[in-house]
């Protein structure tokens, strides 16, 4: 166990995100991976998921930054270190020193009440802070194409 804090923080410092408690177990024909995510063999000598143990993965990749390091990343022109809402279950993110990711500063929006949907390879996420929440009576919240 201990010695999987210290891979975290090793991979934390050196500007990965580290792995969410939300990733989930795929491969071997179990559940799919969410729709935003691919299972991603554990083994690098498996090719083929349906036959090895794997993990879900985020499809689109975005840099770490911020969070509690000794040398803290920052983000390259034209995006802004937030916190992930691809992640709202990982509490208060970037005001507890927990990494953000690198997004642009202008995300497109999507959702609302217009529906409007994100570009071919990109996906809809809840904006956390908002104040409006689609489990909760909120059918016209906004969101962010990432």
């Amino acid at each position: 166990m201990l010695s999987r804090y210290i891979l975290a923080l090793a991979l934390t410092t050196a500007g990965f995100a580290p792995l969410a408690s939300c990733q989930q177990q795929c491969g071997l024909k179990l559940a799919p991976c969410p729709y935003d995510q691919r299972c991603v063999p554990d083994s690098p000598d498996c090719a083929d998921p349906n036959g090895c143990r794997g993990t879900c993965r985020f499809k689109n990749m975005y840099a770490a930054c911020g969070g509690m390091r000794p040398r803290p990343v920052t983000c390259e022109a034209g995006a802004e270190c937030r916190d992930d809402p691809r992640r709202p279950e990982e509490g208060c993110g970037l005001a507890c020193d927990a990494p953000g990711i690198c997004m642009p500063k202008r995300p497109r929006q999507c959702g609302g009440i217009a529906g409007s949907v994100c570009p071919e390879g990109l996906y809809c996420y809840d904006v956390p802070e908002d104040g409006c929440d689609p489990t909760n009576g909120g059918a016209d919240c906004l969101g962010l194409c990432l």
